[in-house]
């Protein structure tokens, strides 16, 4: 089989396989919510977006250690949070069978904290080329302190809701997420490697393939969990999925891989990412949602369809730049 060939299987291949054990990872991590009690929103922000978001976090880290190109890892994040932005919000928005209004809370906590990770992203870019330690601390450390909301929110939330624990078998739980979690890993080793492989045998950019390809295969997981809660008219689960899952990308997506790489590296990253007006496109489009929902609080379909045709035009922009 020629290479180029092998190289679309496998990718075909491991992208069935991370959507697969991804389904798998969020039914195991939102019974795990289930059992400590977790308001629906925050859930939706931590344990469901960090399930949905661990493809990304492993082909960050393999991207800077196995195949030395961060730049991968980034596009990847990027182009991930830019669909799950506008491709999931836009059809969670169209298949929701309610009016699709989100509460205050989720846009104060969750928007907020969103804007302030592409925001830190974004002049990280711009400060510098070589990205010490300080960089990835200062990730976290905003992680940390979003977190520490969802502390407030579930004590208030179990303070009005003393209701028994479900009756969940944790240990089982946590032994299938554990093994989800290391499937998900090899596959996003052999779809990262194989994916730069493809970009260089057809002179494309490695960017442009994980800003689309590696973006939308990582993404499944999102929108299994955002469109199956619209659906179910559950509008703040699928929105602060959205938001916490784009938050976690950027925050410890990048932060981890970096501290690693410098563990091994004994020194600062190289970071070569020539296409800033990708995150410069992925705040702009931020702000406008946030801005929309923070004057109405009300997404219609009409404006699903906008979303969705902002991602294939915003596709067509970085596809021409690169």
């Amino acid at each position: 089989m020629p290479p180029i060939a092998t190289n679309i299987l496998v990718i075909l291949v491991t992208s069935g396989l991370i959507l697969l054990t991804g389904k798998w990872f969020i039914s195991a991590s939102s019974n795990i919510g289930d059992h400590f009690r977790l308001p629906r929103s925050v859930k939706g922000a931590t344990l469901d977006a960090i399930s949905s978001s661990f493809p990304e976090l492993m082909i960050a880290l393999f991207s800077v250690i196995a195949f030395k190109q961060f730049e991968v890892g980034i596009g990847t994040i990027a182009g991930s949070a830019l669909f799950n932005l506008l491709v999931i919000t836009g059809i969670s928005v169209l298949v929701a069978p309610k009016a699709f209004k989100v509460t205050k809370n989720v846009l104060t906590r969750d928007g907020f904290f969103y804007v302030i990770s592409v925001l830190a992203l974004l002049i990280a870019l711009y400060a510098s080329s070589t990205w010490t330690i300080i960089v990835p601390l200062i990730f976290v450390f905003i992680y940390i302190v979003y977190t520490r909301e969802f502390i407030k929110d579930t004590q208030e939330f179990r303070f009005d809701n003393k209701k028994k624990k479900l009756k969940i078998n944790i240990y089982r739980e946590l032994g299938l997420a554990f093994f989800c979690m290391a499937t998900i890993a090899g596959a996003s080793y052999f779809l990262t490697g194989h994916s730069i492989a493809f970009a260089e045998a057809m002179g494309i950019p490695p960017l442009v393939i994980a800003f689309t390809v590696m973006a939308a295969a990582t993404s499944f997981p999102d929108a299994i969990i955002s469109i199956g809660n619209a659906r179910k008219g559950h509008v703040d689960d699928a929105t602060a999925n959205v938001f916490g899952s784009n938050v976690f990308d950027i925050l410890i997506g990048l932060s981890i891989p970096m501290l690693v790489a410098m563990a091994f590296v004994r020194g600062p990253i190289e970071i070569n990412f020539d296409y800033p007006e990708i995150v410069i496109g992925l705040l702009g489009s931020t702000l406008l949602l946030i801005a929309f929902l923070s004057s109405k609080l009300t997404l219609t379909k009409r404006l699903g369809w906008y979303l969705l045709g902002l991602y294939v035009l915003f596709l067509g922009a970085v596809i021409s730049i690169s």
